[in-house]
């Protein structure tokens, strides 16, 4: 490949990395380079995801980051010219110890301040929109109508496929060796088949977004975590599709439709960081074992297949995003801690904002690369 230069080079062909790329060409800011050491783009964790949209975060701007992603999502065909099914039947929290219920009653309440039409509900309510569930232990839950899921390949394809028409180039199996840096501002990148000159760098690897902090010597703080789930075979008896994500706080386990059956999943959060992606069949068993208890039909269902993703860990589970300090026009935008796909929409175009004027419609100051250096972090509670 012979030296390129392009305005913005993007790190990353996952959902973030395409969301950016299609919204900045969508601006009409179409000098756009995308690298990705896979073949095609979304390969990585997004095509692990299990899909999940939800506005029920237990922070501001996780809050607000999820209120614009469900509008754009909502608006999808219109933007981006592709129809994507978004099953919009809700997310179930179930709270079953007595010190989950002030959070959930703290995080409604931040929500509705958001305009949100989120619900607490208690078991009797539970057991009506989820009639499948065992309420025995149940003491409360939560419901927002407007989230839901759908397949985050077929949004990754929509934005790479507007993208490109708007003239973003792709470079695939390309893989970033070395950030190009000059007196404190980015110069480009260095890639296994040669440099790309661009004043500005947006870092969109995901989980490997800490091996490219290590190139320019800046920590970049997100953590790979192993995430596995499992497929049933098609459920036709006693559960009408589809059913609500259905998130048990408590346990963690989470469940939706899919394929006419269930997908069932889990992260192991005593598991040390890795990049490791093989299933653990001993822990799959264990996501079944919390699966069965709160979905008590799972009992007799058949496991068709299991896999294994990696998120994408910050230390307070919000995303990094924004310009790093110490290097100018180097950007992050990583770090989404399982909510990626749900916050794809927003990210790129907040970031497309940031780079184009500086000033994204959403203030983006608590997610800043900096709050990690003063302290300064706000946990997010509910990550699954």
């Amino acid at each position: 490949m012979a030296e390129l230069s392009c305005d913005v080079v993007i790190i990353g062909g996952g959902i973030i990395g395409t969301s950016i790329a299609f919204h900045l060409a969508r601006a009409g800011h179409r000098d756009v380079v995308v690298v990705d050491r896979e073949i095609n783009p979304g390969m990585g964790s997004t095509s692990k995801a299990a899909g999940g949209i939800r506005a029920q975060f237990g922070s501001d701007i996780n809050v607000q980051l999820s209120k614009l992603s469900i509008e754009l999502f909502e608006s999808f065909e219109r933007d981006v010219g592709v129809s994507v099914p978004f099953h919009q039947v809700g997310y179930l929290w179930i709270a079953t110890r007595p010190e989950e219920i002030p959070l959930f009653r703290r995080n409604v309440e931040l929500q509705r301040r958001r305009d949100l039409d989120v619900r607490f509900l208690e078991p009797a309510e539970v057991g009506q929109i989820a009639p499948y569930v065992r309420l025995e232990d149940v003491l409360a839950g939560t419901f927002h109508a407007r989230d839901g899921y759908a397949s985050p390949a077929d949004y990754l394809t929509g934005y790479h496929r507007a993208g490109t028409a708007l003239g973003v180039r792709y470079l695939m199996q390309c893989e970033i060796t070395g950030v190009l840096a000059r007196r404190g501002e980015v110069a480009g990148v260095r890639t296994s088949r040669g440099e790309i000159r661009a004043p500005r760098v947006v870092c969109a690897a995901g989980a490997y977004s800490g091996k490219i902090g290590e190139m320019i010597g800046i920590e970049i703080p997100v953590a790979p975590l192993r995430r596995q789930c499992f497929v049933t075979e098609p459920i036709t008896e006693g559960l009408r599709h589809p059913i609500p994500m259905t998130v048990d706080y408590t346990s963690g386990v989470y469940l939706h439709s899919e394929s006419g059956g269930i997908l069932a999943g889990l992260a192991d959060k005593n598991e040390p960081p890795s990049f490791n992606q093989n299933v653990d069949y001993a822990f799959i068993e264990r996501i079944a074992e919390l699966a069965m208890h709160r979905v008590p039909l799972l009992e007799s269902a058949t496991i068709k297949t299991g896999w294994a993703g990696l998120y994408e860990v910050t230390p307070d589970h919000h995303p990094i995003l924004g310009e790093l300090p110490e290097l100018r026009g180097f950007y992050v935008a990583a770090g989404f801690s399982g909510h990626g796909v749900m916050h794809a929409p927003a990210t790129g175009k907040l970031m497309a904002e940031l780079l184009l004027s500086g000033r994204p419609s959403i203030d983006l100051h608590p997610l800043r690369w900096s709050r990690f250096r003063e302290g300064n972090l706000n946990q997010e509670t509910h990550v699954i």
